[in-house]
């Protein structure tokens, strides 16, 4: 198996290769999928992307006019997230991240779904992101799904699923992968 960060730089190479064509054609992919069978209860943590991964614009449109109520995360200090009502208007923080004005009531225990981002994703559930450990940082608080914790998904395009992923023993796994194309439940 190849090591994090060979994986991640062998992602981010061909993301970027991506054309705009076939990212527009991914997106409308991910929005086609019956989003409203896959969800779990009506708050949603979904993310807004950044330009090479796969585009949630589509997606945050659709589920919020489905009546879900959608927060974003916020970079905080030490690594860690806070959330925000997505109203569809943000700011970019230093990142280069868009984010929504952060909501201090709103906590992670009351989210029913999680749409997290990732680099790749295995078919057991691992899931390879960025690096700098946020998502894994929360998961790590709540119950697993099968425990009353919210349904974990992640979203990723066609060509990064494997069968498994590098990861470490703080890494969270998800309970559903998303790619334009299929959705794939993970079974313990």
């Amino acid at each position: 198996m190849v090591s994090k960060a060979q994986a991640r730089a062998n992602t981010l190479q061909t993301r970027s290769a991506r054309s705009d064509n076939e990212r527009e054609l991914c997106s409308q992919g991910f929005a086609a999928h019956d989003w409203l069978s896959i969800l779990q209860g009506d708050t949603v943590s979904l993310y807004v992307s950044m330009a090479s991964e796969p585009p949630t614009g589509p997606l945050r449109t659709l589920l919020r006019n489905s009546a879900k109520t959608i927060v974003l995360p916020i970079m905080g200090p030490q690594r860690s997230l806070a959330w925000g009502f997505d109203t569809g208007m943000q700011t970019t923080n230093s990142f280069g991240v868009a984010e929504p004005e952060i909501d201090i009531a709103i906590q992670p225990s009351s989210f029913q779904t999680m749409i997290i981002p990732a680099q790749r994703a295995g078919r057991d559930g691992s899931r390879l992101g960025r690096g700098a450990g946020y998502y894994d940082r929360v998961l790590a608080t709540l119950p697993v799904f099968d425990d009353g914790g919210p349904l974990r998904i992640t979203l990723v395009f066609d060509d990064e699923v494997d069968d498994v992923v590098p990861t470490d023993e703080w890494d969270q796994k998800v309970n559903v992968i998303v790619t334009p194309t299929r959705v794939l439940h993970i079974s313990e």
